[in-house]
């Protein structure tokens, strides 16, 4: 299957677009830059024993190498997409026939190369019919050593959810998308409904992207008893750490009971600070009850809006504290945290410690003596601490660990974010590793930190530090080679 994408960016003209895409192609050669793929992926309702789940890939252009036409810069891209039910995944001594699969021939097509930049993406869209199930979707480029491709290859989890109970009220998956806008182009891949839908393929808004479009559907409404026979749509953004829906960025609105229903929307997420946030979706009966719900997660990038302080009375003594009403549970969840930061004196304490009201002074005191600022209401080495766990919680979650738990993560959370991070994850005869570098820790100075995904999970491990107490393999280099 050939797709043709057209992409109008600046332009300029005659030799001096061809010698300026000519000379990108070639940079990019000589780098070797690997293709930057997102994916995302949304099923709907199609059949008794099928749902619709839609791929979507997103390219970014400045990673692909372009040659010059008499029509523009063309950049062929080959694409192996299969879904493999996740069993299955990764056992190669007993491989399953993949459920579906596709082999993709891209072309992208433009007149001009000089304007473009990091952040700019094709998007391509392909529909499959899947049973419900657990699956892996894998996709892969290919190496072609005559156009200096590296080979990529990327897997992500997906469920297929069953949407043929008629007796349950159900809401499809949530697509977010860059724009949707009503059409008539019915052969255009990205129409649906009588809509063009352009999926956000990494979530990613805000910083020039400042609406957030969303598109689902509703089915067997059919049932649900309503004397006015209407329903309510209860659409709401929150932060992700909290359910609560953000007072400015929720809506309500009654629609006519039909099965299916299609849930178009927008929010302007232009005030909204950097980090992430779940757009979520309730289908309420009339007497205000929640029937279905969905939700879907999203991340906003806007450097130039500051998050709001909640200012509150300084605490006076333990009894007015937060702390003195922890519960056992955030106790124990809390002790796990410290643990990445605490001195061995600390801990040992801590593991001493029977009494809860304790354990409740315990940690207030750990905070207090970390505050760089006590005269203020807000403990802003605490709320930095707090920030960089949900940072790797965002970043670095897999299969087997929550991100903050991961050696990533525990760096992370000890020692900031790093000066760079130096990314390897396609070097040929070397499993994939990344090399972060600290231009000052404490007491150490300049530092390298490199971890390795050496079994191919996407895992990756401390191998070698410079710090102090660190893991140390001098040989960390042939320990990776593969």
């Amino acid at each position: 299957m050939m797709t043709l994408l057209l992409a109008g960016l600046i332009s300029v003209s005659g030799a001096q677009a061809q010698e300026a895409g000519m000379t990108m192609a070639s940079n990019q050669q000589q780098q070797q830059v690997p293709v930057q793929i997102d994916l995302d992926h949304a099923a709907f309702a199609l059949e008794a024993d099928n749902s619709l789940v839609e791929f979507y890939l997103s390219f970014e252009a400045a990673t692909l190498n372009y040659v010059g036409t008499d029509q523009g810069f063309l950049a062929e891209l080959p694409v192996g997409m299969a879904v493999v039910r996740s069993t299955q995944a990764g056992m190669s001594d007993s491989p399953e026939e993949p459920v579906w699969q596709d082999e993709l021939n891209l072309s992208f097509l433009m007149a001009d190369t000089t304007g473009l930049a990091e952040g700019q993406h094709f998007v391509h869209q392909v529909r499959a019919a899947i049973p419900p199930g657990e699956y892996e979707l894998q996709v892969s480029v290919p190496e072609d050593a005559s156009a200096e491709r590296v080979g990529v290859q990327m897997r992500r989890d997906v469920l297929v959810p069953n949407f043929a109970d008629e007796g349950l009220v159900r809401v499809s998956d949530v697509t977010l998308a860059s724009s949707i806008q009503q059409s008539q182009e019915r052969d255009n891949l990205f129409w649906k409904n009588g809509l063009m839908i352009r999926p956000n393929a990494n979530q990613l808004f805000g910083s020039g992207l400042n609406t957030l479009f969303y598109y689902a559907e509703v089915y067997n409404l059919d049932g649900v008893a309503s004397s006015s026979g209407n329903y309510t749509v209860f659409t709401y953004l929150s932060d992700a750490n909290l359910p609560q829906p953000m007072a400015d960025y929720q809506r309500r609105t009654s629609r006519a009971l039909r099965s299916p229903d299609v849930l178009v929307g927008t929010f302007n997420i232009r005030e909204l600070p950097s980090g992430s946030y779940f757009l979520r979706i309730a289908v309420l009966n009339e007497n205000n009850e929640s029937i279905a719900e969905q939700s879907r997660k999203f991340f906003v990038f806007n450097p130039d809006v500051q998050r709001e302080e909640q200012v509150v009375s300084l605490e006076e003594s333990f009894e007015t504290s937060q702390y003195a009403r922890m519960t056992e549970e955030e106790l124990d969840r809390m002790e796990e945290h410290v643990d990445v930061i605490a001195t061995d004196a600390e801990r040992r304490r801590l593991r001493g410690i029977r009494d809860l009201d304790e354990r409740r002074r315990f940690f207030m005191q750990f905070w207090q003596v970390r505050d760089p600022n006590p005269n203020t209401p807000i403990n802003e080495y605490q709320d930095e601490f707090y920030s960089l766990i949900q940072y790797a919680n965002d970043r670095y979650t897999n299969s087997f660990s929550e991100g903050w738990k991961t050696d990533r993560g525990h760096v992370l959370i000890r020692f900031g974010a790093p000066t760079a991070i130096e990314p390897h994850l396609f070097d040929r005869g070397f499993s994939p590793y990344e090399i972060w570098e600290y231009n000052n820790i404490p007491g150490e100075g300049q530092a390298q930190f490199i971890f390795s995904d050496l079994d191919g999970f996407g895992s990756f491990e401390l191998i070698h530090s410079t710090v102090t107490g660190e893991r140390k393999s001098p040989d960390w280099l042939e320990e990776i080679r593969q």
